[in-house]
């Protein structure tokens, strides 16, 4: 892990450029080869059974509650890790490792069982022939059951990338890619003595490259914490990674609404929009490669208090992503019959698909200022704008306007794309240009105590336990305040301290008190002491009283941040 930490240091020396050019390739051609197998996947079910292929589109939202569970997961492990490493917090950054795999395999637990409960109900609303049922049923009770190598990969494959290290989660995404393209043909149309298992076998073949990835990257495996402050680093991962959780799963809920909505003209119309994220994933690459990594690189700055180079790296991402995205917008408008005609040449999927590409297209460019925006606020730690803005996309826009223009008919409904995007694009450079204006107030504040009207500034002194030093620095880390934090020795045999200075206004003392209380308390532990006897030296057990700590708050009379 020292390697790790030691690549993650250029976070905060290298142009923001190189960084991208260096991490980003990694990440899209892992991406790549994902979209590339899930238009491979989607191949060949379709060419074993129409039905297949509206079977697959109904599971994807089920399929994306496991992506929005584990990789928002895997989110809040690397936001934190790349915190702690920006701090010099090495073992907290390991104990951070540790909880995430056990709320991986928890969580995994939780889905497997709940998601065999409701797969019934909810794909007979969403499909119409029996066969497609079926099918359906069949596909998603696999792949749900078989979703733990996805959580264990992607928390993994996180800690990797909280250190700088972006080689190893590609080879793993690589051969699990692989592995799937590999068996899909042999599983779903039989081989030699492997008998032919339909739908069940493209199912097995995802399975089967999910353990595969997972084993790949498991060196990210770490110790986890003590039970006793176990839930206190789970609070930590699940306040950092809610929202790409919360983002996740209302992207769930809008395929599910939209997939009942198109329901009621027809199953192709299920099948053009299943077809449309597929080709989608592809021409996104570029967008969800940058967006993972600007996360721990966003982070990283952030928590060094570096606001102008987060604003770089918030603009280069976006005119990069634009630039990638026109190729997109080229083929949706050029040959969207092209991209449909991979997979099924039904007529009727063709005449829905062709005019609904047209008119998604448009909606690219709008679609990287709403996407990176959230993921800008939800990487400083600003979960609020972070969900409005997810909300607004999915749930206030798409799904109303989506629902009004199917009254007026099908080819009315895909206007919701480029509505909701725009919608969304505009209220994020709202949210965006207001958190830089306070930036740039904070950056250039010069507080005095004696002028009229300006804040009094408080400098806490807080002496504590090194063995709390990482919970009370990680929670004022959250809670926005900034410290120096100096190692010191004290007490009882010169027991090791840590000192922190904290400035702060005078009326946030008390919370800055509060924090400190929260995670200081006091406890007796036994300690083995040298006690020097008539007899040679031994270890005696000693009962001492350690944490707590002692604060001293004295006035500031100039405060300057230059």
């Amino acid at each position: 892990m020292r390697e790790a930490v030691a690549d993650s240091n250029v976070f905060g020396t290298e142009r923001i450029g190189k960084i991208l050019s260096r991490i980003a390739p990694p990440v899209m051609l892992a991406q790549l080869i994902q979209a590339l197998y899930n238009i491979i996947d989607s191949y060949f079910v379709g060419q074993f059974s129409g039905s297949g292929l509206t079977a697959l589109s109904v599971v994807f939202p089920i399929q994306f509650i496991v992506t929005a569970l584990a990789v928002g997961t895997g989110v809040g492990v690397n936001t934190q890790m790349s915190r702690l490493y920006a701090q010099g917090y090495e073992e907290d950054a390991d104990r951070t490792a540790g909880t995430g795999t056990v709320l991986a395999v928890f969580t995994w637990a939780l889905f497997a069982a709940a998601a065999v409960l409701i797969m019934k109900p909810y794909v007979t609303a969403s499909a119409k022939s029996p066969e497609a049922i079926a099918y359906a049923i069949t596909y998603g009770d696999i792949v749900c059951v078989g979703s733990l190598g996805m959580f264990l990969e992607s928390v993994w494959t996180k800690v990797h990338q909280a250190g700088g290290n972006m080689r190893l989660p590609m080879l793993a995404q690589i051969a699990g890619a692989a592995t799937n393209i590999v068996l899909d043909p042999i599983l779903i149309f039989g081989l030699g003595p492997v008998p032919a298992l339909g739908v069940a076998g493209a199912a097995y073949a995802t399975v089967a490259g999910q353990v595969l990835a997972a084993v790949i990257v498991s060196s990210g495996l770490r110790r986890p914490p003590a039970a006793r402050v176990f839930l206190s680093y789970a609070a930590r991962i699940y306040r950092l990674g809610y929202p790409s959780i919360f983002m996740q799963m209302l992207f769930t809920v809008y395929i599910m609404a939209l997939n009942m909505i198109l329901a009621g003209f027809s199953d192709a119309a299920v099948t053009v929009l299943g077809l449309y994220y597929k080709v989608q994933s592809f021409f996104f690459i570029p967008l969800s490669g940058l967006q993972t990594c600007i996360v721990p690189l966003l982070s990283y700055t952030y928590a060094k208090g570096a606001y102008p180079r987060c604003r770089q790296v918030v603009k280069n991402s976006v005119l990069l992503a634009m630039s990638f995205m026109l190729v997109g917008i080229a083929c949706f408008e050029l040959i969207p019959a092209q991209l449909l005609g991979i997979f099924t040449a039904d007529p009727l999927v063709l005449e829905i698909g062709v005019p609904a590409f047209h008119i998604i297209g448009v909606s690219f460019l709008p679609a990287v200022i709403s996407l990176i925006l959230p993921v800008f606020f939800q990487a400083i730690g600003a979960a609020l704008p972070s969900v409005l803005l997810s909300l607004t996309r999915q749930i206030f826009c798409l799904i109303p306007v989506f629902w009004a223009f199917s009254k007026v008919g099908l080819d009315y409904t895909w206007l919701a794309f480029p509505i909701a995007e725009t919608v969304t694009g505009t209220l994020g450079l709202f949210f965006y240009i207001h958190r830089i204006r306070i930036w740039d107030r904070y950056k250039g504040a010069v507080l005095k105590p004696e002028r009229k009207g300006a804040a009094a500034m408080k400098m806490i002194t807080a002496i504590i336990n090194k063995r709390d030093t990482g919970e009370v620095c990680a929670a004022l880390t959250e809670a926005g305040y900034y410290f120096t934090r100096m190692a010191s020795t004290g007490g009882f045999l010169t027991g090791g301290n840590t000192t922190l200075l904290i400035g702060t206004e005078e009326d946030r003392v008390s919370q800055v008190v509060a924090i400190i209380r929260q995670h200081c308390s006091r406890r007796t532990e036994k300690i083995s002491s040298n006690v020097q006897l008539a007899t040679p030296s031994a270890a005696y057990p000693t009962e001492v009283t350690v944490g707590g700590a002692t604060l001293f708050v004295s006035d500031v009379t100039q405060f300057e941040k230059i």
